[in-house]
């Protein structure tokens, strides 16, 4: 694990900077850092974090699920993340309703199918790639290494398998929010 955790810490996506080519098309592990608390929702911003080089790590996540149809950290991440819809990205889907973004769902019956009206969709994607870094690693099968990375940074985002204390009240909230 440790040499993943190397190599992914050796690979880096500046959304700003870097082309998103830069990503490879195959399934593995990322870890999503902010450039610093003082960009972050204001509910975030007095949290507990783990560092990389000096940035506050909010989520760790995988591309190459068996379940999922998509298996490319370049698709994945970049075209779902970083510019997509709240309704395929719980990364997004967290970020927004931190943000106070306004909610606009598939159907009346499921609250949790939804994404943001489009004005704040595209500020939310603009806000992330101003403010957001990626480390990435590619990895056949990377459920167990993401595990280790949510075990070893404990982001304050990611809300299933994270079992850790620090800022656990924050994660029930934030879950609360996602359903409202």
């Amino acid at each position: 694990m440790k040499e993943l955790l190397n190599k992914l810490l050796q690979n880096t996506f500046i959304p700003t900077i870097d082309m998103p080519t830069k990503l490879p098309d195959e399934a593995g592990a990322y870890l999503i850092c902010a450039k610093n608390t003082d960009v972050l929702p204001e509910r975030m911003k007095e949290l507990e974090y783990s560092y990389v080089d000096g940035l506050p790590v909010i989520y760790v996540g995988i591309a190459g699920r068996p379940t999922s149809k998509v298996k490319s950290i370049r698709r994945r991440d970049y075209k779902n993340h970083f510019n997509g819809k709240a309704r395929i990205s719980t990364l997004r889907k967290s970020l927004g309703v931190l943000f106070g973004f306004e909610k606009e769902y598939e159907s009346e019956i499921n609250n949790l199918k939804y994404k943001f009206i489009d004005e704040h969709e595209e500020k939310l994607s603009k806000w992330m790639k101003d403010n957001l870094i990626m480390h990435f690693v590619t990895i056949d099968n990377p459920m167990e290494f993401e595990i280790y990375l949510i075990n070893t940074y404990e982001p304050p985002l990611n809300l299933k398998d994270n079992k850790s204390e620090k800022n656990r009240a924050f994660r029930k909230q934030l879950s609360q929010l996602r359903t409202r």
